[in-house]
C-alpha cells in the first residue's frame, strides 16, 4: 500500500511513522513522513532527505517547507520523508552500519541485506507510486555545494520540466547504478536530485535557498499556484541576493585538483562564474610561501568546493560545471 492512499482532509500535513525491521534490541525502526492531500487533482510528489544519514540540511528544509505549506491548498498530493537513512542518521554517518551506501542499493530487495531491505521499503512506500521524486543531498567529505539540481537532461520529459523551473542551476546527470535517480529513471519516473551546502549542520543561507528552490519546483509541477509561490518566497525564503540563472543546463562538470601538497587558499566561491585561466586560489607551504597557483581549466560555474585547507596532490578543490546549453 502506498502512503498516497492514506486519506487526509487536505487542511494540513498528516504526520505518521511506519515501522521498519528491528534493531539488535528488537525495537522497530520508525520511518517518519508527512503527507498532505490537495483538494484538487494533481501529481503525487515525494520529497526525500537524508538518504545519506549525515546530510542534515535537507531535513530542516523539509521542516520549513511543511510549515510554509500548512495553510496552502495543494493540487495533488505531497509526501515528505525527512530522514530516509535512519541507521546512518542515528550513527551520525553517511553510511549504513555495514559501511554500505544506501544510494547504491535501489530499488532494493525485500529479503536482501539490511540496506537492500531499507531501499526496498523506501521504494515500495514512497517512490514507486509517486509521479515525481525530489532527492535532497549535501556535499560530503568537507565539501560545500552551491544549491543546484541534477537530472537527466537527455530525457525529453526532464528537459520540459526543467524549462518550467525558474532561474535555477542545473547539471545534467543520470546518476550511477543503484542510485535512486538512476533506478527511478529506468522506469520512467522523473527525479531531480538537489545538492545544497555541507554535511552535519543546518545553514541558514542554504535553508533559504533550498526552500526557494523547492517552492519553484512545486510551482513548476502546478502543485502550488504562482501567487502562493511568490508569497512563500517573499515571506519564508528571504533574500538570497543572487540574480536568477539563465534557463538551461550544464552538460559537463569537472573537479579541479591540487597540483601539490600544502595549505590551499581559495580565491573564488561556489556560485561564482569563472573564466579559463582565472586564478582559483593558491597553495602555500608551512611557512606561508606560495608553492603553486591553481588556474581554472574551464570557463563555467563553480558548483562546489573543498572546505579543508590541508591538501595533497590530486585533492579535489573546485567542482566546475561547463558547456552550458540553453533551454527554450
Amino acid at each position: 500500500m502506498s502512503v498516497f492512499d492514506s486519506k487526509t482532509d487536505g487542511s494540513g500535513f498528516h504526520k505518521s511513522l511506519i515501522p521498519f525491521e528491528e534493531d539488535a534490541s528488537q525495537r522497530s525502526w520508525l520511518m517518519p513522513y508527512l503527507i498532505k492531500q490537495g483538494r484538487s487533482p494533481g501529481r503525487k510528489i515525494t520529497i526525500i532527505a537524508a538518504i545519506h544519514g549525515d546530510e542534515l540540511n535537507g531535513v530542516r528544509i523539509l521542516h520549513e517547507l511543511a510549515a510554509a505549506l500548512e495553510p496552502i491548498d495543494l493540487a495533488g498530493s505531497l509526501c515528505l520523508v525527512p530522514v530516509a537513512n535512519l541507521m546512518g542518521y542515528a550513527n551520525h554517518s553517511r553510511y549504513l552500519p555495514d559501511r554500505r551506501d544506501l544510494n547504491r542499493m535501489f530499488p532494493g530487495l525485500k529479503d536482501g541485506s539490511e540496506g537492500a531491505r531499507l531501499a526496498h521499503f523506501l521504494w515500495t512506500h514512497f517512490i514507486a507510486q509517486a509521479d515525481v521524486v525530489l532527492d535532497l543531498h549535501s556535499g560530503s567529505y568537507n565539501r560545500w555545494n552551491f544549491p543546484h539540481l541534477r537530472g537527466n537532461m537527455k530525457d525529453e520529459a526532464m528537459r520540459a520540466w526543467a524549462s518550467r523551473i525558474e532561474g535555477q542551476v542545473i547539471l545534467t546527470s543520470s546518476g550511477v547504478a543503484g542510485s535512486l535517480r538512476k533506478e527511478a529513471g529506468k522506469i520512467g519516473k522523473p527525479v531531480f536530485l538537489i545538492e545544497a551546502g555541507e554535511t552535519g549542520r543546518f545553514e541558514k543561507k542554504i535553508l533559504q535557498m533550498g526552500l526557494t528552490l523547492l517552492v519553484r519546483i512545486l510551482e513548476s509541477t502546478e502543485t502550488i499556484g504562482k501567487e502562493d509561490a511568490a508569497d512563500l518566497i517573499r515571506n519564508y525564503a528571504g533574500n538570497t541576493d543572487r540574480a536568477p540563472h539563465a534557463p538551461g543546463y550544464y552538460r559537463k562538470a569537472v573537479w579541479q585538483r591540487a597540483t601539490c601538497a600544502g595549505l590551499f587558499m581559495p580565491a573564488v566561491s561556489p556560485g561564482d562564474r569563472v573564466e579559463a585561466g582565472q586564478p582559483l586560489g593558491h597553495i602555500t607551504d608551512l611557512f606561508g610561501e606560495r608553492r603553486a597557483e591553481i588556474l581554472s581549466e574551464q570557463t563555467g560555474f563553480v558548483l562546489g568546493m573543498h572546505l579543508h585547507p590541508q591538501v595533497v596532490p590530486g585533492r579535489a578543490l573546485f567542482h566546475i560545471a561547463y558547456e552550458f546549453k540553453e533551454l527554450h
